[in-house]
């Protein structure tokens, strides 16, 4: 690793330390006279993730990591401080600066999903996860059999929801799928969205689901976000037609982050740290469906 750095002229100032080690991926900090750099070493699960953040990084350098330095083969990434975050913060009124940056960023890269999907990024476009809903649950995944029951019953009902969705035509693009408060960075005018491990190319708007939930769980009202979120889009839609687009991603978007859950945790066998975490979404699901 010191041999690594020297490469590419990076001389730690201290010990490298380990901020986390987890199934998908470690991160360690470097310390240099210019500040702390991070190196994070991708596991296969999510090794698709070095090659993505070098090419948003060239087209936007605003507003995600900065790169130092990447290594394919090995799939590690170095990347810059990125700053305090807001759930650490506090500063929770840089969220919508974030969304409106991540918005600007989707529309964009609109014209790369080929290119995502060659990295090895997952397609979760609407039709692939209608397909996916019914056959999903031929599995319990941690529910009773009753749960279960009930939601191969609002098949129906979900694929309703993803076709009201699909004739919206907003075109497929990158989809963050973890975009909250703990991967949204400040350092001085800069909000920066990190960690993008989780993503796929799937319907965009999606992306709304944990924003979503970090002010419902603040109790604050999600108004400022919405207008934010959905400026970029506002050349392919209505106004009210995002807005219901917006209500329609969360009963929907649940389905496909589960199954990203599912897919991590096949793939890593995280279930004793992370077991209880796929039937409590699953049965917000099950809870928004019928809701809608």
């Amino acid at each position: 690793m010191h041999d690594w750095l020297a490469s590419h002229d990076v001389e730690p100032s201290g010990p490298i330390t380990t901020v986390h080690e987890r199934p998908w991926s470690t991160v360690l900090r470097v310390p240099t006279a210019d500040g702390d750099l991070f190196l994070k070493q991708e596991q296969p699960v999510q090794e698709y993730e070095v090659a993505l953040t070098v090419a948003l990084a060239s087209r936007w350098a605003d507003r995600v990591p900065e790169v130092v330095a990447a290594d394919f083969e090995r799939s590690w990434l170095l990347t810059r401080d990125g700053g305090v975050r807001i759930a650490d913060s506090g500063a929770l009124d840089a969220f919508p600066r974030a969304l409106e940056l991540y918005g600007e960023l989707q529309v964009g890269e609109i014209a790369h999903v080929g290119e995502f999907l060659a990295m090895g990024l997952r397609d979760l476009r609407l039709p692939v996860v209608a397909e996916l809903y019914e056959p999903f649950f031929e599995r319990d995944h941690g529910l009773e059999p009753a749960e279960v029951a009930r939601l191969r019953a609002l098949a129906p009902r979900f694929l309703a929801l993803c076709a009201e969705l699909e004739a919206l035509g907003l075109p497929a693009s990158i989809q963050h799928d973890d975009l909250h408060q703990w991967n949204v960075f400040v350092r001085g005018d800069r909000v920066a969205i990190y960690d993008w491990g989780d993503s796929s190319v799937a319907f965009p708007l999606w992306s709304w689901l944990k924003p979503f939930f970090a002010l419902d769980d603040a109790g604050m009202d999600p108004e400022a976000l919405r207008k934010a979120y959905l400026a970029a889009w506002r050349p392919f839609a209505s106004d009210r037609e995002l807005r219901r687009a917006l209500e329609v991603a969360v009963p929907t978007g649940l389905f496909p982050y589960a199954a990203q859950i599912r897919r991590q945790y096949d793939a890593t066998q995280a279930h004793s740290d992370y077991g209880t975490y796929l039937p409590q979404r699953l049965r917000q699901l099950l809870a928004a469906l019928e809701a809608a």
